[in-house]
């Protein structure tokens, strides 16, 4: 009787453990929200992709400076180029490779999924 109280016991004991341990294996990607400026090197307008090389961005794109990463374009996703006196709305067969641009966005995993771009950004220092 006494074997199987603590073999119940132990393995009411393993189960407690691995089940929260397999569990946060199983977690979505966090989402974190992502500005950058950058060029635009590829537009993919069938897979609705952006290609940007990365100049600056804040603290979740700061690892990505000098490489190029590819930003997803969804059908909420803004377009916008810069005018005076405001932006006025572009699609993404306008976009083209050298425009400058800013993106803002969120990061999941490793998907980048703009929520805005907008053409004319400033890149300051560079060419």
């Amino acid at each position: 009787m006494k074997r199987w109280v603590v073999l119940l016991l132990v393995v009411v004991l393993v189960t407690g453990i691995a089940v929260p341990a397999l569990a946060a294996g199983n977690k979505p990607p966090k989402r974190m929200p992502f500005n950058l400026v950058g060029r635009v090197t590829a537009v993919d307008t069938g897979a609705a992709t952006v290609t940007v090389e990365v100049i600056r961005g804040n603290r979740v794109v700061k690892p990505f400076i000098g490489k190029t990463v590819t930003v997803q374009v969804t059908p909420n996703t803004r377009l916008l180029r810069r005018a005076e006196p405001e932006a006025v709305p572009i699609t993404l067969a306008d976009l083209k490779a050298g425009d400058a641009v800013s993106v803002h966005g969120v990061l999941s995993g490793d998907v980048w999924t703009a929520s805005r771009i907008t053409v004319g950004a400033e890149l300051v220092g560079q060419p």
